[in-house]
């Protein structure tokens, strides 16, 4: 009898200790918890990653840069095909020493010109020109039409800029000589030169020439050769 009451605790505590250590668990898991740590990679893992991102990294940057070169590119095309070509520059303003011939009979405003007869501007057709006239100002005209004749000379006709068909310019190259004529809202312009030297004058008003005492003509000498 007393044998079998012996088994019987050793039961009981078989039973009782494992409960009582689930039971303990189960308290101090709850009470204490513990604190979550932070997971270390490994060395070789965190330096792939490493690797990886600057891979990664590197080509966005390489393609950025591609995409900024290419909206470059289009812009400068852009910018190119709405920017209208320099006018070219018919004659410049010159010091009045350099002029090789007088200046027309009743003539006021004028300055003195040189034409460069080495390497004439001969424009074509939707080219731009450029006009200096006296007083500092200067004209903008497009050509309109060209003609070379068979005796050498160059001539274009073109109309003043911002004015449609309203003031026609047009300018004519000998083979020593340049001559054109300009219109424009102030009044018309005369070119005349010899040898790359001359004068860009603005044309007298009718008035001025019909004043007593003055001719309305303009006399140009002539030379001949007589037997």
């Amino acid at each position: 009898m007393a044998l079998q009451g012996s088994k019987l605790k050793q039961s009981y505590i078989w039973v009782i200790v494992p409960v009582l250590f689930v039971v303990a668990w189960f308290f101090v898991s709850h009470n204490d918890p513990v604190v979550e740590q932070p997971m270390v990679l490994p060395q070789e893992h965190t330096q792939t990653m490493l690797d990886t991102g600057s891979d990664k990294l590197r080509k966005a940057e390489e393609a950025l840069a591609q995409a900024n070169k290419a909206i470059a590119g289009q812009t400068a095309e852009s910018g190119a095909a709405e920017t209208p070509p320099a006018a070219v520059t018919a004659w410049r303003i010159a010091n009045a020493d350099t002029a090789a011939m007088p200046v027309p009979n009743g003539v006021s405003i004028y300055e003195p010109v040189s034409v460069d007869m080495d390497s004439p501007v001969y424009p074509s057709p939707g080219e731009q020109v450029s006009l200096p006239l006296p007083g500092g100002e200067t004209v903008n005209a497009t050509v309109k039409s060209s003609n070379e004749n068979p005796n050498g000379d160059y001539s274009w006709r073109g109309y003043l800029d911002g004015h449609g068909t309203d003031y026609p310019v047009v300018m004519t190259y000998g083979g020593n000589s340049v001559f054109a004529t300009v219109t424009t809202p102030q009044g018309s312009y005369t070119l005349e030169s010899i040898n790359g030297s001359g004068w860009v004058y603005k044309n007298p008003a009718e008035f001025e020439l019909s004043d007593p005492g003055k001719n309305d003509y303009m006399e140009v000498p002539h030379t001949h050769n007589h037997d």
